[in-house]
Formats: structure tokens, sequence, C-alpha cells
């Protein structure tokens, strides 16, 4: 074989001891003829082959990225290297993934893990396991749940092994097996894997599937402990499956932990203790920057169980702005995240009714301004699909007001008579102090301040206040300010 550095050096690159050991190394036989090596080979398959195939692509490969192995049929694994006579690039030995074909540019070439002997070997682990983790959940436990459950219009308790399957526009790109073990007070799972393919961002499919993973085991109430080693029975079947098929935490959910800083099976190859399960929980679950940092600083100092906030964002049963809203406006959150004060308890209840309210306005408002309807423009087809904006937003805690920023300039802003605006600084509430009038005179000339109040408010202001009424009316707001929390009441076991 040729040697590694004269190959890297025809291509101006510098070699990383990993990748260097890949192309010497006994490959497993399921990566053998997946591997590109420098050398041409029996189905002419090497790396120079990948990258013709690239470079014919709308989105030639960047100089400093070589392939490795395909990722599926239009994206290939390529690790970054560092220039031979330049400075180590940030990332280098990391392997990304480069897209043949790409509508977002932020897609291109993210992280698919950190050192490319692991993404080979983690590779190699998944493919062995596909097989029988396939045949455990397409061929037994689904079969014997949709008799046993579906077909007679029956909810199974949470010892029950119930499939999962993940889809994107009908291609499904994660499949999962588990149930709550009373033996550990965990859950037990016994088939997991996913899949890379061209429509689904790098590592989503994999995200997805271990947040619904992580959602259910604290749903379940047990210690969000996983355990991929217990053997369990689906009913139906008359064989025990003796558990997970590689026998320990999966390669791809391995993989994926590597990718977000978070090491799995530290303390026991077999499982997801319950800290790893938080640190994991905390980094699949999308926030802004802001709220993340609101989150860690509450789970850190207000006794606030990080899971709790995590779900009830996955879950969408509060908003990320509504949340946000909350952490940094009250001290409350643990009670309201938690279902609420006693009904009994009238001034935490009004207290906490009051901060709930700015918060879902806030947070509809947000949705009416991220996502512009397509009705009457033109007389083409309205297409609902996504037409969001993406407007971001920032809670000031000291005034209790949230500001907008890239709104949509050609279009009016909502909810009341005014023209299109860069900027918005909103003001939530359902009673108005003169500390609030003062606050919205402050706001600089090139934002615009509003006052946000319920459509049925009775509230009467200076002539020089804007203010936007909500869409629904207080008890509309109260009504769905309960549902959330009876949301959160019962959500755990």
């Amino acid at each position: 074989m040729v040697k590694t550095e004269t190959v890297l050096a025809e291509r101006g690159l510098r070699a990383t001891q990993s990748l260097a050991e890949l192309w010497t190394a006994a490959l497993p036989p399921e990566v053998r003829d997946l591997v590109y090596l420098p050398t041409a080979r029996p189905n002419g398959q090497d790396i120079a082959w990948a990258e013709r195939v690239i470079e014919a692509s709308d989105w030639p490969l960047l100089p400093n990225l070589l392939p490795i192995m395909p990722v599926d049929e239009r994206s290939f694994a390529c690790v970054v290297l560092s220039d031979a006579d330049g400075p180590t690039l940030p990332g280098e030995g990391a392997v990304v993934r480069w897209h043949l074909d790409v509508k977002d540019k932020s897609h291109q070439a993210r992280l698919l893990d950190v050192d490319c002997m692991s993404y080979v070997w983690s590779i190699a682990e998944e493919l062995r396991a596909r097989d029988e983790g396939l045949t455990i959940v397409l061929d037994e436990v689904g079969p014997a749940y949709q008799e046993a459950f579906l077909a007679n219009d029956k909810r199974p308790r949470d010892f029950i092994v119930r499939p999962v399957r993940i889809a994107c526009q009908n291609v499904i790109v994660g499949l999962a097996a588990f149930s709550q073990d009373s033996a550990f007070d965990g859950l037990g799972v016994v088939a997991w894997q996913a899949c890379e393919v061209p429509h689904v961002a790098t590592n989503e499919a994999t995200r997805a599937l271990a947040a619904l993973m992580l959602c259910d085991a604290f749903k379940s109430g047990g210690t969000m402990e996983v355990r991929f080693d217990r053997p369990a029975r689906a009913t139906g079947l008359s064989r025990h499956i003796r558990g997970h098929p590689e026998g320990r935490v999966p390669a791809g959910l391995r993989r994926l932990g590597r990718t977000v800083g978070v090491e799995l099976g530290l303390d026991d190859p077999r499982s997801i203790s319950p800290g790893e399960a938080r640190e994991l929980f905390r980094a699949v679950t999308p926030m802004p920057d802001d709220l993340r940092g609101r989150v860690d600083f509450a789970t850190t100092n207000e006794g606030i169980a990080p899971e709790r906030l995590y779900f009830a964002l996955m879950t969408g049963t509060w908003h990320p702005l509504e949340l946000d809203f909350m952490l940094a406006t009250t001290g409350r959150t643990a009670s309201i995240i938690s279902g609420g004060a006693h009904w009994r308890d009238r001034s935490a209840r009004q207290a906490e009714s009051e901060v709930c309210r700015a918060a879902v306005m806030a947070g509809m408002l947000h949705n009416r301004l991220n996502n512009r309807d397509s009705a009457g423009e033109g007389s083409g087809v309205r297409v609902l699909e996504d037409n969001r904006q993406g407007v971001r937003w920032h809670v000031d805690a000291d005034d209790a007001c949230v500001e907008y920023a890239n709104l949509d300039s050609s279009q009016p802003l909502a909810w009341c008579a005014h023209g299109p605006a860069a900027r918005l600084r909103v003001f939530p509430r359902t009673a108005v102090t003169p500390r609030t009038i003062e606050a919205m005179r402050t706001v600089g000339d090139d934002t615009t301040a509003a006052l946000l109040v319920p459509l049925d408010s009775p509230v009467t202001v200076p002539s020089d206040i804007l203010v936007m009424r909500c869409s629904d009316r207080l008890a509309d707001l109260d009504k769905a300010i309960e549902g959330k929390l009876l949301t959160s009441r019962i959500s755990r076991a």
C-alpha cells in the first residue's frame, strides 16, 4: 500500500494518526468494501473515485476534506485535515458529512464523529447488529403489539415492550423497542437503531430517537437509567428477547454522544446512567442559547429537575419562549413546571397565573410573527408546509418584556394598526402599571414598543402607547394554561 504520508502530500495535507491507522488496519468485514483507500480497489471505489463523484456535483469538496466512506447514496463521510505546511485546523481529525446536493449550506459539513477510526468501527458495530434489530422490531415486537393492543384499541402499560418508529417523508429513519423495567427502576431497551438518509439532517434521526427514548424514561417515572442488556418478552411472543443485539449502549447512540460531548456507558458499557441520561437529554433538546443558560442556572440554583424542563420542551407542553420568559421573570417556575400551586393557595395561584398569561401571549405572538400565512397572495396554490420567517427573541428580565428581531419588513405588525417594523419590543401584561408605561417610553427609536394584552382587556393607556390585542380572551388564555398545568402534573408516573 502507498504510504499515507505520500498520498496526503500529493494533496498538500497532513496525516492524522487515526487516519494512518485506518488505512493500515484490518477492517471489519461489515465495512471492508465501504472504506475508501488510497490504492485502486476491485470495485473501483477508492479515494480518487469519491473525489471525482463529489467534484461533479453542485458542491465541490473543500480542499481540507478527504472522503473516507459513503454515508448514503447522496453524501460522504470526510475527515478534516490540516495543510501540510500550515497550522492545525480546529476539528482536525473529525469526521463530517458532505452532501452532493443540499438546499441549506448550514447543513453541509456537519459533524458525524470526532475521530475517523471511532466512526468506522461504530458503523461496523451498527451494521453487524442491524438485521437482528430489524427482526426484533418488524417481525416480533411489532406484529405482537399490533395484535394485542392496536387491533383491540387498548393502551399498553409501561412495562409492556413497545415498538417505536420514526419516519420522515414516508422513510423510516429510526426503530426501537423498549419498556419500563421495575427490576432496576429504569428503561429497558431491546432494539434501537437509526440511519442517515439524504433528506434528513446529520444525526437528526439519532437525536430524535434518543429524545423520544429519554422522554419515555422520564414519563415512566423511573430513575432515568437506560439499560440495553435486560431480557424482555413482548405480549404474544413465546420467546424472550435477550436484550439489544449489540449487548451494550448502541454504537450510533455513543457516536451521537461523542458529537455533543457526552460520554455514554462510561461507568457501565451496557447502560446509560441517570447522570449521563440527563446530560444527553440536555444535548438533544433544541434550545436558544439564552434559554439554555437560564435552564442551566435554574437546575443548578433553583432546585428544578433538569429532565422536567427538557421533557416540557420536547413534548411541546411549554413553548421555548414561554419557558424562557418564566425562568427570566419569576421565581415560581419550579412550581409551574410541576403543575402549579395548590388551588387553595390563592395568592400563589394568582402570581403564577399572571406570569403564565404573559408567557403564553408572548409565545402566541412569536408564532404569529414567525409563521407567515400565504393565503391571498396571488392566484397560485397555498403552501403551508414550512413558511417560517426565522424570528428571534430575547427576554429582558428587568422589564419583563420580549424583543423580537428579524421580522418580515414587508408585512404590518399583527394584532394592531401599525406598519412593518424591523425590531419589536413587547410588554405582555394583563394589568398595566405606571412603571410599565415608563419602561415602554424609554425604548430606543430603532425599536417599536407595544403593550400586549388579552383581547377583552379593558385597559386604558395614553395615546402614545401602541397596544397589541392578543387573539384570545382572558378566559381562553386561562383555559390553555390550565391544560398545560394539568399536563405537567400528570406527565410523570
